[in-house]
């Protein structure tokens, strides 16, 4: 399955309306980009609160990039009391992350160990992204695409039973061949020769009146002489 990047913002709070515009221009990169989950938020819910900013954090699953004009230090903090414990991970964008945080990291982690047998979260990844130092939008959504690229790592199977992809096809027995019936060819119906009529054997009379003729031829040539 595709990895997804969920992109929390977190829209300034009287930072002047050149930091508002600069959220708007912001908000104009980011939205509808292919990977890129945006969420906005006018300000983090306080614990126990049943509003639409808190519906809208809880639907976040995972790892987040979190955009905001803030320390990140307050921003982890206010996460962390509103249900959503974040560990602040280093990226291009913050690679000082794991050395000036990592007290607060390891408090987030004590807490979380603490609260096993509640309902609390487990920490998530907070990639965070001082939006007071990163003027430039289009900037930004390139950090963000070299983040979610990261993310998308293909992971392997190691052990159990091999997938079936890379199970072999066994191969095919040849089947006999079936013969061929071929259609029965007419055969052209022979006419029998007609029946020969025997020729009837000369009678005695025939055979006088012969007789006679020869004679008669006779005694013409005779006349002849």
């Amino acid at each position: 399955m595709a990895v997804r990047l969920n992109v929390l913002v977190l829209r300034p709070t009287g930072a002047g309306s050149s930091s508002h515009a600069h959220c708007d221009d912001l908000l104009g990169h980011l939205l509808g980009r292919p990977g890129l989950d945006v969420t906005l938020l006018e300000r983090l819910p306080i614990p126990g609160e049943e509003s639409t900013e808190m519906l809208a954090l809880e639907s976040i699953g995972g790892h987040i990039a979190c955009l905001a004009w803030d320390d990140p230090q307050r921003v982890q903090k206010d996460l962390e009391q509103a249900g959503r414990p974040m560990t602040r991970r280093p990226h291009a964008g913050d690679p000082d992350a794991v050395d000036s945080d990592e007290s607060d990291r390891d408090n987030v982690e004590t807490t979380a160990s603490q609260d096993q047998s509640s309902d609390a979260r487990p920490p998530g990844r907070m990639y965070f992204f001082d939006m007071r130092q990163n003027r430039d939008a289009m900037s930004v959504l390139e950090s963000l695409r070299a983040l979610l690229k990261t993310l998308q790592v293909p992971t392997f199977q190691i052990g159990g039973a091999p997938s079936l992809a890379s199970k072999p096809d066994p191969p095919q027995q040849a089947q006999p061949a079936t013969p061929v019936s071929r259609p029965p060819v007419a055969t052209p119906a022979v006419t029998p020769p007609p029946a020969v009529q025997p020729t009837p054997e000369p009678t005695s009379l025939d055979a006088s009146v012969s007789d006679a003729l020869d004679r008669l031829v006779d005694q013409l040539d005779e006349l002849d002489i």
